[in-house]
Protein backbone atom coordinates (compact mmCIF):
# COMPACT_ATOMS: atom_id res chain seq x y z
CA UNK A 1 0.00 0.00 0.00
CA UNK A 2 2.49 2.57 -0.86
CA UNK A 3 1.38 6.22 0.16
CA UNK A 4 3.73 8.89 0.28
CA UNK A 5 3.33 12.85 0.74
CA UNK A 6 6.40 15.14 -0.10
CA UNK A 7 6.21 18.54 1.18
CA UNK A 8 8.91 21.05 0.23
CA UNK A 9 8.61 25.02 -0.64
CA UNK A 10 7.25 26.17 -3.68
CA UNK A 11 10.24 26.54 -6.30
CA UNK A 12 12.72 24.23 -4.71
CA UNK A 13 12.37 22.06 -7.81
CA UNK A 14 11.51 22.19 -11.09
CA UNK A 15 7.88 21.10 -12.36
CA UNK A 16 9.86 18.27 -14.23
CA UNK A 17 11.88 17.33 -11.95
CA UNK A 18 9.06 17.20 -9.20
CA UNK A 19 7.40 14.36 -11.40
CA UNK A 20 10.40 12.47 -11.84
CA UNK A 21 11.51 12.63 -7.96
CA UNK A 22 7.43 11.48 -7.23
CA UNK A 23 7.61 8.48 -10.07
CA UNK A 24 10.90 7.45 -8.68
CA UNK A 25 9.59 7.73 -5.11
CA UNK A 26 6.69 5.61 -5.56
CA UNK A 27 8.70 3.03 -7.51
CA UNK A 28 11.25 3.09 -4.61
CA UNK A 29 8.34 2.40 -2.28
CA UNK A 30 6.84 -0.17 -3.90
CA UNK A 31 9.83 -2.25 -4.37
CA UNK A 32 10.65 -1.85 -0.36
CA UNK A 33 7.15 -3.16 -0.03
CA UNK A 34 7.67 -5.87 -1.86
CA UNK A 35 4.63 -4.85 -4.24
CA UNK A 36 4.74 -5.65 -8.36
CA UNK A 37 5.49 -2.95 -10.48
CA UNK A 38 2.50 -3.46 -12.55
CA UNK A 39 -0.37 -1.51 -13.50
CA UNK A 40 -3.00 -3.40 -10.77
CA UNK A 41 -0.09 -2.70 -7.78
CA UNK A 42 0.16 0.78 -9.34
CA UNK A 43 -3.87 1.64 -8.83
CA UNK A 44 -2.86 1.67 -5.15
CA UNK A 45 0.28 3.62 -5.23
CA UNK A 46 -0.49 7.15 -4.10
CA UNK A 47 1.90 9.89 -3.65
CA UNK A 48 1.06 13.73 -2.98
CA UNK A 49 2.94 16.79 -2.96
CA UNK A 50 2.12 19.88 -0.78
CA UNK A 51 4.11 22.83 -2.20
CA UNK A 52 4.44 25.71 0.93
CA UNK A 53 5.03 29.37 0.03
CA UNK A 54 8.71 30.12 1.13
CA UNK A 55 7.90 32.60 3.61
CA UNK A 56 5.73 29.83 5.13
CA UNK A 57 9.20 27.39 5.92
CA UNK A 58 11.04 27.88 8.99
CA UNK A 59 13.73 26.53 10.60
CA UNK A 60 15.55 27.53 13.98
CA UNK A 61 11.80 30.11 13.80
CA UNK A 62 13.90 31.70 11.18
CA UNK A 63 13.10 31.35 7.37
CA UNK A 64 14.67 28.34 5.36
CA UNK A 65 17.72 29.61 3.87
CA UNK A 66 17.99 26.25 1.36
CA UNK A 67 15.25 24.05 0.62
CA UNK A 68 13.73 21.28 2.66
CA UNK A 69 12.12 17.70 2.00
CA UNK A 70 9.56 15.74 4.25
CA UNK A 71 8.39 12.88 3.17
CA UNK A 72 5.70 11.17 5.04
CA UNK A 73 5.65 7.25 4.49
CA UNK A 74 2.25 5.77 5.05
CA UNK A 75 2.18 2.13 5.62
CA UNK A 76 0.36 -0.53 7.27
CA UNK A 77 2.10 -2.09 10.98
CA UNK A 78 4.16 -4.85 9.75
CA UNK A 79 4.44 -4.27 6.37
CA UNK A 80 7.80 -3.54 5.83
CA UNK A 81 11.03 -4.42 8.45
CA UNK A 82 13.05 -1.73 10.13
CA UNK A 83 15.65 -2.57 7.16
CA UNK A 84 12.85 -1.95 4.78
CA UNK A 85 12.33 1.49 6.60
CA UNK A 86 15.66 2.31 6.67
CA UNK A 87 16.62 1.52 3.30
CA UNK A 88 13.19 4.01 2.23
CA UNK A 89 15.16 6.65 4.33
CA UNK A 90 18.29 6.26 2.55
CA UNK A 91 17.10 6.08 -1.12
CA UNK A 92 14.02 8.95 -0.89
CA UNK A 93 17.01 11.21 0.74
CA UNK A 94 18.89 10.45 -2.25
CA UNK A 95 16.21 10.75 -4.77
CA UNK A 96 15.42 14.15 -3.43
CA UNK A 97 18.85 15.63 -3.64
CA UNK A 98 19.51 13.82 -7.34
CA UNK A 99 16.10 15.96 -8.49
CA UNK A 100 17.76 19.15 -6.62
CA UNK A 101 21.11 18.30 -8.02
CA UNK A 102 22.88 18.75 -4.24
CA UNK A 103 25.77 16.55 -3.45
CA UNK A 104 25.36 13.62 -0.97
CA UNK A 105 27.12 15.21 1.94
CA UNK A 106 26.13 15.13 5.47
CA UNK A 107 24.41 19.02 5.11
CA UNK A 108 22.55 18.03 2.45
CA UNK A 109 21.50 14.90 3.91
CA UNK A 110 19.75 16.27 6.87
CA UNK A 111 17.69 18.73 4.65
CA UNK A 112 15.40 15.55 3.55
CA UNK A 113 13.45 14.05 6.25
CA UNK A 114 11.49 10.92 6.18
CA UNK A 115 8.96 10.22 8.52
CA UNK A 116 6.79 6.78 9.02
CA UNK A 117 3.60 6.41 9.41
CA UNK A 118 1.74 3.08 10.32
CA UNK A 119 -1.70 2.30 10.84
CA UNK A 120 -3.30 -1.22 11.66
CA UNK A 121 -4.58 -3.31 9.07
CA UNK A 122 -8.66 -2.53 10.65
CA UNK A 123 -7.65 1.18 10.44
CA UNK A 124 -6.59 1.51 6.59
CA UNK A 125 -9.74 1.05 4.54
CA UNK A 126 -9.75 0.32 0.36
CA UNK A 127 -12.95 0.07 -1.59
CA UNK A 128 -15.21 0.18 1.87
CA UNK A 129 -13.05 -2.57 3.68
CA UNK A 130 -10.60 -3.23 5.62
CA UNK A 131 -7.27 -4.11 4.26
CA UNK A 132 -7.17 -7.73 4.22
CA UNK A 133 -4.90 -9.95 5.42
CA UNK A 134 -3.29 -11.19 2.51
CA UNK A 135 -3.25 -7.44 0.83
CA UNK A 136 -5.16 -5.69 -1.58
CA UNK A 137 -3.47 -6.82 -5.04
CA UNK A 138 -3.59 -10.03 -3.91
CA UNK A 139 -6.96 -9.72 -2.62
CA UNK A 140 -8.87 -8.00 -5.40
CA UNK A 141 -11.34 -10.73 -6.44
CA UNK A 142 -12.38 -11.24 -2.61
CA UNK A 143 -13.42 -7.53 -2.22
CA UNK A 144 -16.73 -6.44 -2.58
CA UNK A 145 -16.86 -3.40 -4.50
CA UNK A 146 -20.36 -3.26 -5.08
CA UNK A 147 -22.05 -0.18 -3.36
CA UNK A 148 -22.77 -0.92 0.36
CA UNK A 149 -26.28 -1.08 1.33
CA UNK A 150 -27.59 2.47 3.02
CA UNK A 151 -28.86 1.93 6.85
CA UNK A 152 -32.47 2.10 5.78
CA UNK A 153 -31.98 -0.59 3.20
CA UNK A 154 -31.20 -2.81 6.22
CA UNK A 155 -34.37 -1.50 8.38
Amino acid sequence: MPMVELTLTEDSLSPEALDDLMHKATKTLMWWEKLPDEPEARKIAWSMVNQLPKAHFFVGGRPAEKPRYRFRVHTIQGLMSQRAKQGVMRDLTKLALEAEGAAMDLDNMSRVWVIFREYSRDDWGIAGAPFAPSGYVTSLDEINTDPMPSVDAEA
